[in-house]
């Protein structure tokens, strides 16, 4: 009678568990954190649909959506502009909500940085990569102090002033980095190849197809 009793507690409790693994979702905040590429900047200087509007979708779809964090990203944002904000712990005025309390709880948190600042000039000088590769791991430091979870780093991809050898370069190394600090790398270097995905052949920055690629391309880690 005893085995009895323990084996329906035991049979109890693993149908309890995996109903609760079935049936529970735990709500999902999202972050993001870059430039113009994560705010979803067209090539007409206007804010599109970005791929991190597509994420928020998803979870809002699947009602474990909590919160949309996109207030600390900015078109212009540069590594070393998004260092100053994370060591000063930048606040919004409007809602009193630190960067460092937005990051911590984020169960999903997307940079996009580096198209901005290296896309200026046709030629980027070795001592321009390698400030931009230190300032990306100082930003890894600082975010994985605060958040153990989800981050993604979208890769560069080659413009007319970002060639194809510089950006295999630089891509390289943030792989690298990605690895160190437990990062998911999301690869979008073959962007531009789809001309789907692009607004016009005079800008970087592609349109809603594309932000939508990228979305997947996220989702898939997941």
């Amino acid at each position: 009678m005893r085995k009895k009793i323990i084996l329906t507690i035991l049979v109890g409790s693993v149908l309890t568990f995996f109903i609760y693994k079935i049936f529970y979702h735990e709500d999902m905040n999202i972050m993001t954190l870059g430039d113009g590429v994560g705010t979803g900047l067209t090539a007409y200087n206007v804010k599109g649909y970005s791929y991190n509007d597509y994420l928020k979708d998803y979870y809002e779809k699947n009602s474990i959506l909590k919160e949309y964090i996109t207030e600390f990203s900015n078109a212009e944002e540069t590594t070393e502009t998004l260092i100053l904000k994370l060591q000063n712990n930048y606040t919004l005025e409007s809602t009193g909500l630190s960067i460092t309390q937005a990051i911590s709880k984020a169960k999903i948190l997307t940079v996009s940085i580096g198209m901005n600042e290296l896309s200026h000039k046709m030629e980027i000088e070795t001592k321009e990569i390698e400030t931009y590769i230190n300032n990306i791991e100082k930003i890894f430091k600082l975010l994985r102090i605060y958040n153990k979870k989800e981050i993604f780093l979208t890769s560069l991809y080659e413009t007319s002033f970002l060639n194809n050898t510089k950006v295999t370069e630089i891509n390289n190394r943030l792989k690298q980095l990605c690895d160190t600090y437990q990062v998911h790398y999301i690869d979008i270097t073959d962007i531009l190849k789809n001309k789907e995905y692009i607004f016009n052949n005079t800008s970087f920055y592609f349109n809603y197809r594309g932000h939508r690629y990228i979305s997947e391309e996220i989702l898939k880690h997941l």
